[in-house]
């Protein structure tokens, strides 16, 4: 059986037995932690849990040349993203720990350790900006309801298309002009002039 690391920039590393190496061991880790919210009575309120990234650790030993070795250390240091196809199969991982061991019983080659985590990936939101995008059907006037297809994209503002009466405009002046009976209209007490008295 091959064991295949594949990255996006550097290549493959395809270990195969009797011929450049074999990896040994895997070890695939999942954690997880749940929130803890303490009450009055002295008891926790556990709602919500939280799922960490995966972790694979992998060991063996290459064989045969430092080719591998030169591969597993460019792909670390370009932090390229990484597939593992062996027993277990991981995919969007990348390098935390790389380690290498060499002695005289392994003369053109070394055995190595490697810890791999992997990372969620995203993108940002691609909007064209070449047209003018309505925000909503009622925008274009496209809306069912009466009402609402009389209003008009201009933009951040809607303007509304529905004429208002003088009596209205009239009313809603005179509410920020009249003078208001509630308040005083002097003040009560003398004002403070500043000097020590």
């Amino acid at each position: 059986m091959a064991y295949i690391l594949t990255s996006r920039k550097g290549g493959t590393v395809r270990f195969e037995p009797l011929k450049n190496g074999v990896v040994e061991k895997e070890s695939e880790s999942y954690s997880s932690t749940v929130t803890s919210n303490p009450i009055e009575n002295g008891a926790e309120i556990n709602d919500h849990v939280n799922n960490a990234s995966g972790t694979l650790n992998i060991s063996g030993v290459i064989i045969g040349g430092n080719s591998a070795i030169n591969a597993l250390k460019a792909m670390r240091a370009s932090r390229d993203i990484i597939t593992y196809i062996g027993v277990t199969r991981m995919s969007n991982l990348v390098f935390t720990s790389l380690k290498f061991d060499r002695s005289y019983k392994n003369r053109n080659g070394a055995s190595f350790s490697a810890t791999l985590k992997q990372v969620q990936i995203s993108s940002a939101e691609y909007v064209p900006m070449d047209g003018a995008l309505p925000m909503t059907s009622q925008d274009d006037g496209k809306a069912e309801d009466q009402q609402l297809a009389k209003t008009a994209n201009a933009g951040l503002t809607m303007v509304s298309l529905q004429s208002v009466s003088s009596a209205s405009v009239e009313r809603h002046g005179a509410a920020y002009t009249q003078p208001s009976s509630a308040a005083p209209l002097t003040r009560q007490t003398g004002a403070y002039d500043g000097l020590a008295v």
